[in-house]
Parts: structure tokens; C-alpha cells; sequence
């Protein structure tokens, strides 16, 4: 999937990019104008990844948005839940407080699994938010 407010892309590297239109007709996926609308849908509820090559400034926000789907996906059914792990190209964030802000939301996570297990109740061996 595409996922794009402007259905033309600009930018000052590249002023000839190829329009939403061409590039879903070429990789034959279809387009989304935000993140929350690719989630939403069928493809984003069944979507088991995500690749975030976005402006730099833009990965705090995806990230936080796509680590609460990882944690709403688990809240829902914790034994049976669909894992969502992220990669986010470098840098992960412009800014080192929103760094250790991704990085608390994901070991929100890995504590409360490690809790449970302390508490002698069998969970998910993998420790990842999305594994």
C-alpha cells in the first residue's frame, strides 16, 4: 500500500516524481491518504509490517501511530493477535525526547509481558511490540 495526503508528491531532491495514480498502477497496490485510513481498512487490519521512508520530521508521529495499533491489536486478543513490527529508516526521530518516547511506548509492552510472566501466566515468548 501507498500512503500519501497528495495525490502528486513533491520534492526538492526530485522535482520529477511520479504521481500516487502511476506509482500504485506500477507496484499494483492500492493508495491511502493517511496512515489511520490504511489501518483501518481491510489490507491495514490484515498488514503484519510496516516500512516508514518518510521526511524524518514524520517518523514520531507514524511511529507512535503504529505502535498503538501493535498494543490496541494485542489488548484485543493477546493469544491470537496479529504482530505489526516497524521498520523505520535513520534517523528514527529529529529529536532525541521523541527517541526515548518511541522507545518507553515500546517497552510499555515488553513490562507488561514480563509482569505476566511473573505472575506464572503463560504469554507470547517474543518480545517485540509486534512479535
Amino acid at each position: 500500500a501507498i500512503v500519501d495526503s497528495s495525490p502528486y508528491p513533491t520534492s526538492n531532491l526530485n522535482p520529477n516524481l511520479e504521481s500516487l495514480t502511476t506509482l500504485a498502477t506500477r507496484y499494483d497496490c492500492p493508495i491511502f491518504h493517511s496512515l489511520t485510513e490504511l489501518l483501518e481498512s481491510p489490507i491495514g487490519k490484515s498488514m503484519d509490517g510496516a516500512l516508514v521512508c518518510t521526511p524524518h520530521a514524520t517518523h514520531y508521529a507514524i511511529g507512535v501511530e503504529l505502535i498503538q495499533e501493535a498494543k490496541r491489536r494485542y489488548g484485543e486478543d493477546e493469544k491470537n493477535y496479529k504482530p505489526l513490527s516497524v521498520l523505520m529508516e535513520k534517523p528514527m526521530t529529529t529529536d532525541v525526547d521523541e527517541a526515548i518516547q518511541l522507545h518507553n511506548l515500546l517497552m510499555e509492552r515488553q513490562n507488561a509481558d514480563k509482569q505476566t510472566k511473573d505472575e506464572g501466566e503463560t504469554t507470547n515468548n517474543d518480545q517485540r511490540i509486534g512479535g
